[in-house]
């Protein structure tokens, strides 16, 4: 078993069931304007396609130090980083849920994606997506409230696809859920 580290973050999966879209040629042509997650791995004996971004955040700026920035102002940059994070966790969400769309609907260029998996998935395919974020203990609740508000921004996505798993949760937390996750 390979081990793919990322943003503090390894996952080891049991079997060879996955791949990175941004060493996938299909994704390669198209990025442009399009995001991707950082892993994708299929648990054949559940038959569910887990899309995965790893990240390594903290809620800390160095500003925070600097006595001449005004606490408005600390928050406010705060507030604007928070809102890009959730932006980009829901745009690399919704991008990479798009790639297997169009595989499962079999489109002509989906062939270019579907050419990088070691697997096939089929209608009957669970997705879950799943973000986790490095983050000091301390942050925990910056991530809950992450979590929250991208639940809010991908929850029409999600129900449109039939994904019932889409979810933002620290390091420790998917340590404990996922035995893959170290």
């Amino acid at each position: 078993m390979q081990s793919i580290t990322e943003s503090g973050i390894t996952l080891t999966f049991p079997d060879n069931n996955y791949f990175r879209f941004e060493t996938c040629q299909g994704y390669k042509n198209i990025q442009d304007n399009f995001k991707e997650m950082d892993v994708c791995w299929y648990d054949a004996v559940n038959n569910v396609l887990y899309i995965i971004e790893l990240k390594q955040w903290d809620n800390v700026l160095l500003e925070e130090q600097d006595t001449n920035f005004a606490v408005e102002k600390i928050k406010e940059m705060k507030d604007g980083i928070t809102k890009h994070r959730i932006q980009e966790l829901f745009k690399k969400s919704l991008d990479s849920v798009s790639m297997f769309v169009s595989v499962l609907l079999n489109k002509p260029y989906s062939s270019k994606i579907s050419a990088c998996a070691p697997f096939s998935i089929s209608h009957d395919t669970k997705i879950k997506v799943i973000s986790i974020i490095d983050t000091a203990v301390s942050n925990s609740d910056y991530i809950s409230n992450i979590h929250s508000k991208y639940k809010t921004h991908f929850k029409p996505y999600a129900k449109l696809f039939g994904i019932s798993t889409y979810i933002v949760m620290t390091k420790a937390q998917a340590t404990q859920e996922f035995s893959w996750v170290g």
